[in-house]
C-alpha cells in the first residue's frame, strides 16, 4: 500500500517544488518542477490565446491535449511557418532546436512534460515566431489548418 508524501514536508526532499502560477496571457499553470530542470505542467486557458515562442537548447517537450483544442507553430529551417491543429486525446512531441508556440483556445486543457538533460534556465524566446503568429486569431488558425 502507498503512504502519501506531503508536499511542503517532503516535496523539496526529492528535489521537486511546485510551480503553481497564472501568466500574463491568462493561463493558469499548475506544475512540479525538478532540480535537474525537468518540469510538468497542466495548463487551462479560459481563452483563446497564445503563449511565447521559443526553443529550447537540451528538453524536448511531450504534449497532450486533454481537454479542447490546441495549434502548434513551428518556425522551420527555411523561416516557414507551420501550423498544425491538434484535439483532444492528441499527443505530440516538440524535440530541443525546435522554435515553437503554442495557441491554445479557449477551455483548453493541456499537459506538458519536459525532460533531457537541461536546466531550468534552458527557455530562449522567438521575437521571429512571435511576429508571425501573435496577430492570428483562433478562426485565423482554423482556417489555416484545414
Amino acid at each position: 500500500m502507498s503512504t502519501d508524501i506531503q508536499y511542503f514536508e517532503n516535496g523539496e526532499a526529492f528535489g521537486v517544488k511546485n510551480n503553481f502560477r497564472q501568466m500574463p496571457n491568462g493561463e493558469v499553470r499548475l506544475g512540479l518542477l525538478a532540480d535537474d530542470g525537468s518540469s510538468y505542467t497542466r495548463t487551462v486557458s479560459q481563452v483563446a490565446t497564445w503563449q511565447n515562442s521559443h526553443y529550447h537548447e537540451k528538453y524536448d517537450e511531450l504534449y497532450v491535449v486533454q481537454e479542447g483544442q490546441v495549434a502548434l507553430a513551428i518556425l522551420n529551417d527555411h523561416e516557414q511557418l507551420q501550423l498544425k491543429l491538434y484535439s483532444e486525446t492528441d499527443v505530440f512531441i516538440v524535440p530541443h532546436h525546435t522554435i515553437h508556440n503554442i495557441f491554445q483556445f479557449a477551455g483548453a486543457v493541456t499537459h506538458n512534460i519536459k525532460y533531457g538533460a537541461s536546466e531550468p534556465s534552458d527557455w530562449l524566446a522567438s521575437p521571429t515566431l512571435d511576429q508571425l503568429v501573435k496577430g492570428l486569431s483562433a478562426a485565423d488558425i482554423l482556417h489555416l489548418t484545414k
